[in-house]
């Protein structure tokens, strides 16, 4: 039986807003959850009944933190994502969500927007050009799964229905070795600056 080769996909570490994010949503809720779950075994051992106002509301407290906690830390980025070239695809694995693996033949094409800030900071009209192609392939029918750590490099793979978001540290090399598992990839890159955007085939 032959071991599936795997290739570590350089990626940055996550940024300061989502870690802190992160810690946060357990830190908040946990102590609640906890709180509520030992305090209605306490009244129901008491006699207090399960239609009791104060019980209904400890019951919708409950549920309400735990579901906090799991859509939160699933839904958002807010845990780093990890990234592999395999003999199969491109493998994803972040804490709390499946693991995943994105075949190398489902990816139609690749969009990669970088953030240049060498000449200053990004402008507004760069960023809303980003939100507005975004929003464009979500109106197109595109549901969008975000497993980037970071704002300054995004790689939308583009695949059908759906678009996978990840933040390679080095785009250019991705890409190189990306097009060598695929074969002929259209690659379009996006850099924010300050001026603008700048948009090329690469």
């Amino acid at each position: 039986m032959s071991v599936e080769k795997e290739e570590i996909i350089p990626s940055p570490p996550l940024n300061r807003r989502r870690r802190l994010l992160g810690i946060m949503i357990p830190v908040v809720n946990l102590p609640i959850f906890l709180w509520k779950a030992y305090d209605i075994p306490v009244k129901l051992s008491s006699g207090m009944q399960w239609t009791n106002q104060d019980m209904i509301s400890d019951l919708i407290l409950l549920l309400s933190s735990l579901a906090l906690i799991y859509i939160m830390s699933t839904w958002t980025p807010v845990f780093t994502s990890r990234y592999w070239f395999t003999d199969k695809g491109i493998k994803i694995k972040r804490l709390l969500k499946k693991t995943l693996t994105i075949d190398y033949g489902s990816v139609a094409r690749v969009e990669i927007y970088v953030k240049n800030a060498s000449e200053g900071t990004v402008s507004k009209q760069a960023i809303d050009h980003a939100k507005n192609s975004a929003s464009k392939l979500r109106k197109s029918g595109f549901k969008f799964s975000d497993y980037t750590n970071d704002d300054n490099t995004i790689a939308l793979l583009i695949c059908d229905g759906r678009i996978y978001m990840i933040s390679p540290l080095y785009s250019k090399a991705f890409t190189q070795k990306l097009r060598k598992k695929v074969g002929k990839l259209p690659v379009k890159m996006i850099e924010l600056t300050s001026r603008g955007t700048r948009e090329r085939a690469i």
